[in-house]
């Protein structure tokens, strides 16, 4: 009895990490560029390029190549996001990940989009709207997060 409870267990685990990994964005999937992962656990991984201190949380960065392997190590995810040294158009982002556009600005310096998906499991309310992604054009550099960038951009 106690090895079938242990089981069952276990398969509901796997289903619910199976569920939320396929509910927010896998951002790898848009190509090269450093990835990083915000979380209240503490890691240590020789992947890990740099860990800021966030007060309340960490921030880790590894290369784009390396995030499946790094997600695996926590417990809990509180975003994510990648910085690719290239320009990517908002649509092919929005396309590729699932996302509608909700809103987006643009100042002398970058462009800001904000998106979302009800596939997410997480969201931020802004400007009265749920959003889950935000992207940020800054010259030839694109940055993507969920919920939301953490971190400068």
């Amino acid at each position: 009895m106690v090895k079938l409870c242990l089981f069952v267990a276990s398969c509901a685990c796997l289903v619910f990490w199976h569920f939320a990994t396929l509910c927010n964005p896998t951002l790898e999937v848009l190509g090269s560029g450093y990835f990083s992962i915000y979380s209240r656990d503490t890691v240590r991984s020789p992947l890990i390029i740099r860990r800021l201190d966030m007060g309340s949380g960490f921030i880790y960065t590894t290369r784009s190549e390396d995030a499946a392997t790094l997600r695996q190590k926590f417990n809990t995810i509180d975003g994510e996001s990648i910085t690719l040294d290239r320009h990517v158009p908002t649509r092919d982002i929005l396309a590729v990940l699932g996302h509608t556009k909700v809103s987006s600005r643009t100042d002398s310096v970058m462009t800001i989009t904000y998106a979302y998906s009800g596939r997410g499991r997480d969201f931020i309310e802004h400007g009265g709207s749920r959003i889950n992604l935000q992207i940020a054009h800054r010259g030839n550099r694109t940055t993507v997060g969920w919920p939301v960038i953490l971190g400068s951009f």
